[in-house]
């Protein structure tokens, strides 16, 4: 299996507040200054990938809501 593909089913298994924290984690380490470089670079790619993620889920949340909204308002 591909990276990129191992990346989206892990984020597929993680809710948003899971990602939410491994994206701190990540922070936290990279601020740190103890990472060598190929494994900051490691880091921050995971990084940008779990907040691609979460901005994806909460795209899609607000796209429902949208949808709900509509509906309601057909209803009233």
């Amino acid at each position: 299996m591909n990276k990129k593909k191992q990346t989206k089913n892990m984020l597929m298994d993680m809710t948003i507040e899971e990602q939410l924290l491994k994206i701190q984690e990540i922070a936290a380490e990279l601020e740190n200054g103890s990472l060598g470089l190929e494994e900051a670079l490691a880091k921050y790619e995971e990084g940008v990938r779990l907040v691609r993620g979460c901005a994806g889920q909460i795209d899609r949340v607000q796209k429902r809501i949208t949808v709900i909204e509509t509906e309601t308002e057909d209803e009233l």
